[in-house]
């Protein structure tokens, strides 16, 4: 059974990988010059930078399930975050994970948020960390916004930490995300780590596409322009260079827009963009390893993330790496982007000398735009996702756009996608 695959992201690498482990003839296409899509790292000068800033939960079942975790060499930020606000960063933590006693007395003694906000927090936490994934996706859903505020929470915490932080992993500071991905991914947080491999973000796929790569299984550089269809049935992919690649079936493991334009049929609709602008410094801007908020209610940068701090690895000796993450891709150029970058990392050290100094004399190691980071998740889009199945026979769908905007999603679709083509088509 010859089996076409198009698209070498996370989503793509995991369908393929099950399928040739199977025993099918599997040919992996890839448009761009190397695999793993959004989840790629490059060396810059010696600094490991990823398609923007990401991260991995060690908790997701998924990739528990195909990464082999320990291999990755993980390197974990510290729990909780540094808010900062009018001049003031405060610490906020998880006590039920954080063994910093420095950072608990902080996050005691912080004013940022009540302390009833607090115990809402650890209370939500302990009850998500009873409860199975699937029990917390069950039922009706609604926004975010409206589910924190019908937990109790104070709109001061609702500002100052769930639309700083959980806006920047939804890109979507108003918080009209699913509350159901709100919970999964608090769970999440909860039940694991946040980490990065020690070689960046894109070892994840760089392991996953390993055997298929040995195997050679896998041609970059070649895009699909046009399926094939022979009758009703999907019968391969008419290349960029004119030739056709025909197959038994065929799997998208495309982005939604590119997966629509070669289906023709209707996907998750809307697309939310992020930037980020990478950052080196000879002094640290702050100490440890826990990620900075941006609290401010007109915030340019929502989130820096001490990348070198969390994984040394990440940058050479002498130097530190951060990320600030834009929760769009503003229509501006890459100058007036590093500019505005600037001024609000100015205002976030304002109070403190030593790091006004360290960002007079950063280096911009390369800027990020990324037009489709997610596509919107609003309550009730995920019970109407497409199936891996297609309507269109020989046809079957790969990536998040079938389960939800995450790494987690990405790699279960291409779990289920591989099994539904053992299904209907036995070896």
């Amino acid at each position: 059974m010859r089996i076409l695959i198009i698209g070498g992201g996370v989503a793509g690498l995991v369908c393929a990988r099950a399928l040739h482990r199977a025993g099918y003839d599997v040919t992996l296409i890839e448009a761009s010059d190397g695999i793993g899509g959004r989840v790629r790292s490059d060396c810059v000068d010696g600094f490991i930078l990823d398609r923007g800033f990401q991260v991995l939960f060690t908790a997701y079942p998924a990739a528990r399930r195909q990464l082999n975790l320990a291999a990755l060499d993980l390197r974990a930020f510290d729990p909780g975050a540094i808010v900062a606000w009018r001049g003031r960063r405060e610490v906020l933590t998880d006590p039920l994970r954080d063994r910093d006693p420095a950072a608990l007395i902080g996050a005691a003694l912080t004013g940022i948020v009540s302390p009833a906000d607090k115990l809402r927090t650890l209370q939500l936490a302990l009850r998500l960390r009873r409860q199975t994934v699937d029990e917390i996706l069950a039922g009706p859903d609604r926004a975010t916004l409206t589910e924190l505020k019908a937990l109790g929470f104070s709109d001061q915490m609702i500002d100052r930490f769930f639309r700083p932080f959980f806006g920047g992993i939804f890109l979507d500071r108003s918080l009209q995300t699913s509350a159901k991905c709100f919970r999964f991914n608090f769970k999440m947080m909860s039940d694991g780590e946040t980490v990065v491999p020690a070689r960046g973000m894109g070892a994840i796929a760089d392991q996953l596409g390993a055997e298929l790569l040995r195997a050679g299984k896998v041609r970059l550089n070649t895009r699909a322009v046009a399926l094939l269809n022979n009758a009703d049935r999907v019968t391969g992919a008419r290349l960029d260079d004119g030739s056709e690649l025909l197959a038994d079936a065929v799997v998208l493991a495309t982005p939604a827009p590119e997966t629509a334009r070669l289906s023709g049929l209707p996907m998750p609709e809307g697309s939310l963009g992020s930037s980020c602008v990478w950052l080196a410094t000879r002094h640290p801007l702050y100490r440890g390893k826990k990620l900075l908020l941006n609290a401010e209610d007109n915030a340019f940068v929502n989130t820096l993330a001490p990348l070198s701090a969390v994984a040394p690895t990440y940058a050479p000796s002498g130097w530190h790496l951060y990320a600030a993450a834009i929760l769009s891709v503003p229509e501006i150029d890459d100058s007036t982007m590093m500019a505005r970058v600037m001024v609000d990392l100015h205002r976030i050290f304002v109070n403190e000398a030593a790091a006004m100094t360290t960002l007079a004399n950063a280096r911009i190691l390369r800027v990020d735009r990324i037009p489709f980071a997610q596509f919107p998740q609003p309550p009730g889009l995920h019970p109407n996702l497409p199936d891996n199945r297609s309507a269109r026979r020989g046809l079957y769908l790969a990536g998040e756009l079938t389960e939800a905007s995450s790494i987690n999603a990405a790699i279960l679709s291409g779990e289920r996608c591989a099994e539904a083509i053992q299904v209907d088509l036995p070896r």
